[in-house]
């Protein structure tokens, strides 16, 4: 007959070997709350297959864009809900993240945008920092958001927008896109994660706090939607009443 028992307890050195960081790292990790304390005995403290998993969890999150505070705050210390969480991040990726990225060539961004040698580096550069495409190296560029992209396209053909000229188009909507986002989530926070938290995070109450989160999206998109088109209704009526008015002027 076989028994099974727990796998053996292994020590700093060899979590970090294990996860690829560093000693200091995963330190540093500890000193934020983010990993579960080791089971000390004597002076030396031990860890397991528990922390070990719980690194793989931030480092997922990390990739996913949360911040640390804000993973820490997510956290359950004693590491009870850790799939449940990494689950919960996946499917919120899912939701709000664009359609899966497309590789493009330093070339095909230079004929789409009309973008000259003088200036394809600068243009690179905020477009990166927008987080509309990235970097791989060797003149690719990994396409992070393409209905961005396809947009600001359009609008270099159709409006005679410069590259430079579209990208501050897309700053001014990041802006206002970020107090809209801002809005929703942190009435998603009050009202929905926030008590959740307080209970506990229950694992049977996972799949609601999911399903909240898809409604936010979905009633964050209608009312975005519908606030634009009403203001657009209203700008279309001020702007045309305005340089009709001024045509009308001029032929006077």
């Amino acid at each position: 007959m076989s028994s099974t028992s727990d796998p053996e307890p292994f020590v700093i050195e060899e979590l970090a070997r294990r996860t690829g960081m560093t000693v200091r790292s995963i330190r540093a990790y500890q000193s934020r709350k983010l990993l579960p304390p080791p089971d000390v005995r004597g002076r030396t403290g031990w860890y397991d297959e528990r922390h070990v998993a719980r690194i793989e969890l931030i480092k997922d999150l990390q990739s996913e864009g949360l911040k640390l505070d804000s993973i820490a705050r997510m956290l359950d210390n004693a590491g009870r809900s850790d799939a449940d969480l990494l689950r919960f991040s996946r499917t919120v990726a899912g939701l709000f993240g664009d359609a899966p990225g497309t590789m493009s060539t330093l070339e095909d961004l230079r004929q789409r945008f009309g973008v000259g040698e003088s200036e394809e580096r600068s243009v690179l550069a905020r477009a990166e920092k927008l987080g509309i495409i990235r970097s791989v190296g060797d003149d690719q560029f990994e396409v992070l958001s393409t209905r961005l992209v396809d947009a600001g396209e359009h609008a270099v053909h159709t409006l005679g927008l410069t590259a430079d000229e579209a990208l501050r188009v897309v700053e001014r909507l990041r802006r206002h896109a970020d107090g809209v986002a801002s809005t929703y989530l942190d009435l998603y926070v009050d009202r929905v994660w926030a008590p959740f938290v307080d209970r506990g995070q229950p694992s049977e109450e996972w799949p609601g706090v999911q399903d909240a989160l898809q409604m936010v999206r979905n009633l964050a998109t209608e009312a975005l939607v519908a606030a634009f088109e009403m203001v657009m209704a209203e700008r279309v009526d001020e702007v045309f009443g305005r340089e009709i008015g001024r045509d009308r002027k001029r032929r006077s």
